[in-house]
């Protein structure tokens, strides 16, 4: 009967008395020897956590099992095979279903017999119980020095970086494709073209693999761009990982060279999450406008739609494309209307166009959810709350005597002078941050102009979602454009 030996150490084990591979090799030889078996085959995994079973000698010596489909499976230890009890029992399930048997040398049991069913059970459930245990404690561990010591670098560097000398060093072939990367995506290139030349060039994440979409936006979603530290954001629990409350996150600014300004960074976040909200209808270009256009009578969106039409006149069959109100059409509770696909994508066209060429300081348009910078706004209105409580102890002041009325109008007249000062700067901050993203809503489009003339329809669609937010329809005619600033 075939005898196949797996012996493994991780990188963390190698040093460890009683664990070297050689050890693990002689306590099989002599184990089968004593046990007047065949000399086994040995599959040795140098340098593999039993954290997954995605090791390539366990995968090549599973493939031997099954075409052997009689024999013998022993390791040293349960825990060389892994510490986990559920992928214990599915490699052992695994094992019986090709007439195997699992041993282990150290720890006196063999599956073919129920009391080494039951140790096996039993030890697999320890296992992971131990398992567990040292990740809250290397977890703690981390969070601890994440919490007081933030120069020391405790997760693996994104691609821009490298760790030297114990800290995060910026890499500077890395960040210049990250930087050109950000500039020809703020300019209307798609992300896809972006991964695409980067492929292309050999340029590879810092496992080795080719970029996909979702590797590309996790590395420009990732705070460290900007020079900041950002720890516990999630949480693994088993195989699956969990998203933190951003409570929970541990942030600090300014650890490390920074390779994106924080106004790029932000723009870029503003591009990802346009583009997430409206994903769904990115892959068809029959509807440029899908997903943005509404309905003003019941707020409902207006969905592209295909008719068909036959001209006797002319002997052919027309087809008309339209953006219909799903209120009516789904939920009866407006009335029929439309507008024709090709007037208003062309109106909107021509509207980004206007926008791109308009003279400084001409444009009024309607931005949605303008805002003054919130720390501006929230420490001008902390002043002013500060002073209505001034004023009021002035009035207690008056009222128990304390001060004459002489003194009272004294001090009214102060703070309501005090006030209306800033309230003229919160009003002077409204505008001119009105004013400025007026302006940057200008920049946008004159940068999307060119993909907007590309004639590719795809990134057409992808452009204008970068502009505007949501486009409103009344009585067939009457267009409103909620621009994005």
């Amino acid at each position: 009967m075939v005898v196949l030996a797996y012996i493994r150490v991780s990188t963390d084990e190698q040093a460890e008395k009683g664990n070297s591979l050689t050890e693990q090799k002689e306590r099989i030889e002599a184990y089968c020897k004593a046990m007047g078996w065949e000399e086994p085959i040995f599959f040795i995994e140098d340098g593999y956590s039993a954290k997954s079973t995605n090791r390539p000698e366990l995968t090549i010596m599973l493939e031997k099992v099954k075409e052997y489909q009689n024999g013998r499976v022993i390791t040293t230890k349960l825990d060389r095979l892994s510490r986990k009890l559920f992928d214990i029992l599915s490699l052992n399930n695994y094992f019986v279903k090709h007439k195997f048997h699992y041993v282990s040398a150290t720890e006196g049991f063999d599956t073919s017999t129920p009391a080494g069913m039951l140790v096996l059970q039993m030890l697999g459930m320890v296992a992971e119980f131990e398992r567990e245990r040292n990740s809250e404690r290397v977890r703690e561990n981390m969070l601890s020095i994440a919490r007081n010591n933030t120069k020391k670098i405790i997760t693996r560097p994104c691609f821009g970086y490298d760790i030297v000398d114990g800290k995060m060093a910026m890499n500077l072939d890395e960040a210049l494709c990250i930087r050109r990367a950000a500039m020809k995506l703020l300019t209307g290139t798609p992300s896809r073209s972006v991964i695409g030349e980067w492929n292309a060039q050999g340029i590879t994440t810092k496992e080795g693999n080719e970029w996909q979409d979702k590797t590309f936006r996790e590395l420009f979603q990732r705070e460290t761009l900007v020079g900041d530290f950002v720890y516990n954001k999630t949480t693994r629990q088993g195989d699956k990982v969990i998203k933190n409350d951003p409570s929970l996150w541990i942030r600090e600014k300014n650890t490390h060279e920074a390779i994106l300004d924080r106004d790029t960074f932000t723009k870029l976040q503003e591009l990802f999450q346009g583009r997430k909200s409206v994903g769904k209808h990115m892959s068809n270009e029959t509807y440029l406008l899908s997903g943005l256009v509404y309905c003003s009578h019941c707020g409902s969106k207006m969905n592209g739609k295909m008719n068909r039409s036959f001209s006797k006149r002319l002997n052919r069959e027309n087809i008309h494309y339209q953006y219909l109100c799903d209120g009516y059409l789904k939920k009866g509770k407006c009335f029929h209307h439309y507008v024709q696909r090709d007037a208003i994508e062309e109106l909107v066209i021509s509207r980004i166009k206007e926008v791109a060429q308009a003279a400084p300081g001409t444009l009024k348009l309607v931005i949605s959810k303008p805002q003054v910078k919130q720390v501006d706004k929230e420490s001008i209105e902390n002043k002013l709350a500060k002073l209505d409580k001034k004023m009021q102890k002035q009035i207690d002041a008056y009222n128990d005597d304390l001060i004459t009325a002489e003194d009272l109008k004294a001090a009214t007249l102060r703070v309501t002078k005090e006030r209306d000062a800033l309230k003229k700067i919160l009003e002077s901050s409204e505008e001119e941050q009105a004013s400025r993203q007026q302006e940057e809503l200008k920049r946008k489009a004159r940068s999307a102009t060119k993909a907007i003339l590309s004639g590719d329809r795809i990134t057409v669609k992808q452009s204008i979602r970068q502009l505007i937010e949501r486009i409103e329809i009344k009585d067939g005619s009457q267009v409103s454009i909620v621009w994005l600033a």
